[in-house]
């Protein structure tokens, strides 16, 4: 009896710790409902999972520190300061266009392929590290890749950086 009452508590820790991973409002959960978005094609849903605006302010916002801190003289630097508020002015365009293409890719009958590296990956085969209300995630062995997240005011996750490590 007393066996069958600790194999019992056994299996039952060992489903609530692998429920734990997926439960609501857990960036694992998020990412769950990522692919799925993205496996059924649905950009809308995926796109809740995504903030366009952030990824591309956080890309824009690296690609110029790279310039300033390359920069050596006056007038480069002036040339990257002009770059940068020229950027400000048609970011919005920009990242609507993106949006745009981004949905145009997920609804698209996926000829190239492009899901189907989503389609063998699993939110298992990630690390999660939680911090408050933001998330960084990153693939388990060697990745040039990792990404943060950002709990939103609804408890779901999105992702709002990705951050190219080498």
């Amino acid at each position: 009896m007393q066996k069958a009452t600790a194999s019992f508590l056994f299996l039952l820790i060992l489903g609530m710790l692998m429920s734990a991973c997926t439960f609501d409002n857990t960036p694992r959960r998020s990412l769950s409902e990522l692919r799925a978005a993205l496996l059924s094609h649905d950009a809308d849903r995926a796109l809740r999972y995504v903030d366009v605006d952030s990824v591309v302010d956080c890309m824009v916002r690296d690609a110029f520190l790279k310039y300033e801190t390359k920069s050596g003289n006056p007038l480069e630097a002036l040339g990257i300061r002009a770059s940068k508020e020229a950027a400000a002015i048609i970011m919005p365009q920009v990242k609507e266009l993106l949006r745009d293409q981004l949905k145009k890719a997920i609804t698209s009958p996926d000829e190239e392929g492009y899901f189907g590296d989503i389609r063998r990956a699993s939110v298992w085969y990630l690390n999660i590290r939680v911090e408050g209300d933001e998330a960084v995630v990153e693939p388990k062995g060697k990745s040039d890749i990792r990404f943060r997240m950002a709990r939103t005011e609804g408890g779901y996750w999105r992702i709002v950086e990705i951050v190219r490590t080498r």
